[in-house]
Parts: structure tokens; sequence; C-alpha cells
């Protein structure tokens, strides 16, 4: 079983394209206790949460509380945990990374590149990119293969494959990008022309480093790949039932752009989940999208992430033209960096996704 922990709807960051509704609401260590117990009542023999915000670390006591607590909670029940958490960084330590090495934390880091001090401002204002170069570094010691996710916004998409080349020479090998999502930007053909320039100069750039002692991975490609070498979507929803979302007041949501929205509530860690209301939200989600039928690149779109539609059109079941557009504009060049590395038989290509000879 995993869940996810919003442990804080309160950030020291306003970055520019942010979605999240910032307030002083935090998850009490009663909650937080409650949700690993609620947890380890459904037996499985693997566990995991997930600690997002807001700015997560603004609770650091309470992940540690929460760590030290399923460890004992695993021992006894011979189970095994696994963490993930997204932070900006501002925050860590060399106390909380010994923290995530002791118990396989793996951390995600939100930034920007070298556009971190044209989008990820402090709440009090002024840019970030000086406070996180030593925070890079000391991430970067402990878990080598930290992944740094990267949002562009529309003014700056001409800069997306600098920004990402920035990332890669600062020492990240695993790196993911998304465009501002918000449904107030007003993202046009002219926009997606340009998206298709950068994917294309990115496509080039992944397939040279590929190989390298220290390959790039640009994680929007892989996944394209995979999914269509493997024959697994892209994404795996099953939303409500592969990972909810705890609220700080430990009510539980679906997933994470359901959290506060009262007719996807469905329990709270103290009386457990509510399963007719599951049932009921993954029964709805489970209705096909009738825009998306017969489309040839269905497995490997995320069409079929509810949140991003929910978060955009209001319905789970309505893909915004923006989603479609990008989608197909990333599918064509993870397929042409794919061209790229089978033409010259790359290595860790072959290796990765099999025999591919004809």
């Amino acid at each position: 079983m995993n869940f996810t922990l919003h442990l804080t709807a309160d950030c020291n960051f306003a970055c520019r394209y942010c979605y999240e509704k910032h307030t002083p609401a935090r998850m009490d260590e009663r909650t937080a206790l409650a949700a690993c117990e609620l947890l380890f009542s459904y037996g499985h023999r693997k566990n995991g949460f997930s600690f997002f915000g807001g700015e997560p670390l603004l609770l650091k006591d309470v992940i540690g509380l929460v760590v030290h607590n399923c460890a004992e909670k695993a021992a006894k029940a011979g189970s095994s945990m696994s963490y993930q958490l997204t932070t900006n960084g501002s925050l860590l330590n060399e106390a909380f990374l010994r923290l995530a090495d002791a118990h396989g934390i793996r951390i995600a880091l939100s930034h920007d590149g070298c556009l971190q001090d044209e989008q990820r401002l402090l709440r009090g204002g002024g840019g970030t990119a000086a406070l996180l170069e030593p925070k890079i570094d000391m991430l970067l010691a402990h878990q080598p293969n930290a992944v740094a996710m990267m949002t562009i916004e529309k003014r700056n998409l001409p800069r997306l494959a600098e920004a990402v080349k920035w990332l890669y020479a600062r020492g990240f090998s695993r790196v993911n990008t998304a465009i501002d999502y918000r449904p107030s930007v007003d993202w046009n053909d002219d926009d997606m022309a340009e998206l298709g320039l950068q994917y294309g100069e990115l496509a080039v750039f992944a397939a040279e480093h590929f190989d390298d002692e220290r390959p790039l991975h640009y994680l929007n490609f892989e996944s394209k790949v995979a999914a269509y070498i493997n024959g697994r979507r892209c994404i795996e929803c099953e939303l409500g039932m592969k990972q909810p979302s705890i609220a700080p007041d430990g009510v539980i949501y679906p997933c994470n752009q359901f959290v506060g929205v009262p007719e996807f509530a469905m329990g709270n860690v103290f009386d457990g989940i509510d399963k007719a209301a599951q049932r009921r939200i993954y029964e709805a989600y489970r209705a096909p999208e009738p825009t998306c039928e017969g489309c040839a690149l269905d497995a490997r779109c995320r069409h079929h992430c509810a949140c991003l539609n929910f978060s955009m059109t209001g319905d789970m079941h309505t893909v915004p033209p923006v989603q479609c557009a990008h989608e197909r504009a990333v599918i064509k060049y993870a397929d042409r960096m794919a061209e790229l590395l089978y033409e010259r038989k790359s290595p860790r290509f072959m290796r990765v996704y099999g025999n591919t000879e004809e």
C-alpha cells in the first residue's frame, strides 16, 4: 500500500507557475501516526509514503517521526517500506540527508536550471539559485541519481533545451520536465511549434549522452520509449486505489489535485478509507475519454491522468487540448531519440530495451 502525505500547504517559495493555494495548514503528529497505523492495517508486504507539499521539509520532525515509526512496524511485520520526497531543496541539510540514507528516502529536487531565478522566487522576493547551489552539491553527494524536476513557463519556452542541458552539466543524470499547465496559461499553436523545436534539440542531446559514463536519463522521452517497446501504458493511474493522498487534516482523497475537493473525499486516517466512495471514484475514472477513442497514441499518452485533466478542465475525462498537443510532441521526439540510438546500436539502449536486431 502507498499513500501520499500532503504534510503542509505552506511553502517558503513563491514560484511564478505554482498552482497550489498556500495556507498555514500543517499535519500534526497525531494525524501522521494515524496514517502509519492505517498503512500497516492492510497487511501488505510492501508499503510506502510520498512526502508532498507545499514544501514538505518545513515538517522535518514529522517526516522523522513517520520513518522511525514505520521502521518499527515494518520490522515487526516483516514488510518493507519505500519513501519519496519532492522538495524545493532550500531546507536540505546533512542531518536530513543522513536520515534519508538510513531509511531509503528518494529525493526529487524541483529546480529549473538556468531559469531558476526567473521562475522560482523566495516568498519575500528575490531569486533562489544561489541558495540552491550548495544544496545541489550536498544532495548529489548523497544521492547521485536524484531526479531534477523542472517546469517551463510559456515565456521561457525557447530556453527549455538550454535549461535541461544546464541541469545535466550541473550533475543531474535524471531530469524530468513539464510545461506550465495552469488553466490560465494560453498555449497556442506557435508555442507548440517552439516546443517541437526544443524537443528536437533535446532528442539529439539525450541520444548523444545516452551512453556516457554518467548517462543522461531524460525521463520524458524514456517513459514513452518504454511504453512502446514494453507494450505497457506510460502511466498506471488507478485513481484512488494505487496511491491515495492524505491532506494535512487527515482526510483521504484519490490523488494530489483532488485534495480539498469535498466530493472526492473518501474517508480519513482515523476511521479508514470509505470503500464505497473509493469504488465510486474509481469506477468513474474507468470510464473512457470519448475524445481519445481510437487514437494510435493511447497507451503512450498521459490523457489517463485524472489529476491533470481535473485541474485544467474540472472534469477527469476532459482532456485539455494543450495536453494532447504536448503529448504528440513529446512522443514524436522520444521516437526520434530512439531512432538515433537504434541507428548507432547504442549499448545501453540495446541492453535496456532488449535485442532490437531485425
